[in-house]
């Protein structure tokens, strides 16, 4: 039997051993698969916890689905949890602007895509010129070719807006806010392309693809422990508090992982499932780190502020919210606690050093953007809050990256590479890790038919 080792318990590497683990048929049977996390968790960056200030488990970042994300859909099927997210059908976000304007980005009855034109003409935020401007670029994607897109990459978000028309308040109420949430940069930093990918996979391809999926229970909860659950059912080894140190290599060809503790672990393939930092690590000793030419210092970290807040009354703001003009960027509803409070998570993304960090200066900053939405908050009505930093949320997805991001397979034989940050065609998202397991996996798969035949 073939032995797979994964180095890297995030989502990643969780879906790349659901798809070894489950290949029957492909041969005869799933390779022997050990997965190796040198943290006391799985999850990697895709986890809850318990705190006292909850009922229920809190998570350490608000992640968000959209139907577009058939890799994760699938994902959360094969685990049995696929009912366990809320979908706002056609969008149906509201929006508040700082100075009091509000409006609704919400596709229309017609038929797929004229309901998504009808959302871009309602969306009052805008002035009527500027709104039919966004569709000349929704047009202009239509039309583009493989060829278009890649040389999108070379473009900043920024760039290649102001290249369509796209006025000053057009970018700061519209492309801001869905650059931020998508690709965690600033639109004068990202990659035009990965902008231009998301929105063709949002809002021109089925017409579910614009839907947004909210998780209904913890993340661990749905990502992370069924997916362990299942994996330990399959006979799949999953071994925590198990750092790799190195990586021994016969001549140009993988043949296992050495770990911190000395011990030794043959195998027929190797998988990187870590991030590039991670990974920069384990190589840094070994020849490979030349052959595979990974330019780890072009990928930077984006940090994503999150900050749990609890209050005496409800918002009465829906499930998921927009802010424009402000600090804070997209407010959600967690329900009720038992004691009568109600729970809220707000983002922050690419939060740079000009957003409180603290919750003593949050504070006044929360207060003052939630009454954007609730007008007559009172400052006793604002209870507890909990800000959460994950540093290295995402890479910054610059333009000009898409070429460096390496693929699954590599120059060294039987040394394959998964993680958001490879070429997955998508952002740093759980999409693109659950894309990029799959992927690794199959090229595994497709490694071990050949030497069979």
């Amino acid at each position: 039997m073939k032995h797979v080792v994964i180095m890297g318990g995030g989502v990643a590497g969780l879906a790349a051993a659901l798809r070894l683990s489950r290949s029957a048929g492909r041969s005869s049977l799933p390779p022997r698969i050990t997965l190796l996390e040198a943290s006391p968790k799985l999850g990697g960056r895709v986890y809850s916890f318990a705190h006292a200030l909850s009922d229920s488990p809190l998570d350490n970042g608000q992640h968000v689905l959209m139907g577009c994300c058939v890799a994760a859909i699938e994902y959360l099927r094969e685990v049995g949890h696929e009912q366990n997210v809320e979908r706002l059908r056609g969008l149906a976000l509201p929006f508040f602007r700082a100075d009091g304007a509000r409006s609704r980005l919400e596709a229309g009855t017609l038929p797929h895509p004229l309901g998504m034109v009808q959302a871009f003409l309602r969306y009052d935020m805008l002035s009527l010129p500027d709104r039919l401007r966004i569709l000349r670029v929704a047009l202009r994607l239509r039309s583009m070719k493989e060829t278009d897109l890649a040389a999108l990459d070379a473009m900043s978000c920024e760039a290649w807006l102001r290249s369509m028309g796209q006025s000053p308040a057009a970018i700061d109420y519209f492309w801001h806010p869905v650059i931020l949430a998508t690709l965690n940069a600033d639109h004068e930093r990202a990659s035009a392309k990965l902008l231009a990918v998301v929105l063709r996979e949002i809002f021109l391809s089925t017409p579910e693809a614009a839907d947004v999926l909210l998780p209904a229970a913890p993340l661990g909860e749905l990502f992370i422990d069924p997916a362990a659950h299942l994996l330990e059912l399959r006979g799949v080894e999953l071994r925590l508090h198990a750092p790799a140190e190195t990586l021994r290599l016969d001549g140009d060809r993988c043949i296992g992982v050495e770990m911190k503790d000395g011990a030794f672990l043959e195998a027929d393939a190797v998988m990187s499932a870590m991030p590039a930092w991670a990974l920069r690590r384990v190589l840094e000793q070994t020849e490979a780190s030349t052959a595979l030419q990974v330019k780890y210092d072009s990928f930077l970290p984006s940090e994503i502020l999150s900050v749990h807040f609890w209050t005496s009354r409800d918002l009465d703001a829906g499930s998921m919210s927009g802010l424009l003009d402000t600090k804070l960027q997209w407010l959600f509803a967690k329900g009720r606690e038992s004691d009568g409070r109600y729970r809220y998570s707000c983002t922050v993304s690419a939060a740079g050093d000009d957003v409180p960090r603290s919750a003593g200066e949050l504070r006044p900053l929360l207060l003052e953007e939630l009454r954007l939405i609730c007008p007559d908050l009172a400052g006793d009505e604002l209870l507890d809050l909990l800000p959460l930093r994950e540093k290295r949320a995402t890479f910054v997805p610059a333009a000009g990256l898409e070429v460096v991001r390496p693929c699954a397979e590599t120059a060294i034989q039987g040394l394959f590479l998964a993680g958001d940050w490879t070429a997955t065609g998508f952002p740093a998202t759980i999409e693109g890790a659950i894309r990029s397991g799959y992927t690794a996996a199959e090229s595994i798969l497709t490694l071990f038919a050949g030497n069979q035949s």
